[in-house]
């Protein structure tokens, strides 16, 4: 697995510009606040793994870029219906938070697959 500095940057920049997006769309104060936290930390987390990773097996890069990618377009929509709409906080809270522990067990398994590939050609070598 490979983390890539420039694309993290430009990443970090764009989560910020959505997050501000969706805080200046949100109506009232303290939930403007909210959807802006969280929104800028569910989009920093999707967009880091699509921009951000990549991983040496051609497959699994496939497959992770593939999965960020639809949960970035979930989160995005998500997050911006949620800060135009203003529909209850609670929901808006539980319904992100379990999103994004689905994305990052995914990643993870991805991760672990990777690993456990690496692993193997180790001790193929042997």
């Amino acid at each position: 697995m490979k983390i890539s500095a420039f694309p993290t940057l430009l990443m970090l920049i764009a989560s910020a510009a959505i997050a501000y997006l969706a805080f200046d769309m949100a109506s009232d104060g303290k939930n403007a606040i909210v959807v802006g936290i969280g929104s800028g930390i569910s989009v920093l987390m999707t967009l880091g793994c699509l921009v951000g990773m990549s991983m040496k097996d051609h497959r699994l890069n496939i497959n992770l870029k593939a999965w960020s990618g639809v949960a970035f377009l979930l989160m995005l929509v998500i997050n911006l219906c949620f800060a135009e709409f203003g529909v209850s906080m609670p929901y808006y809270v539980i319904i992100i938070i379990l999103l994004l522990v689905i994305h990052l067990w995914v990643v993870c398994k991805l991760v672990l697959e990777q690993i456990q590939k690496e692993k193997a050609e180790a001790l193929k070598r042997r």
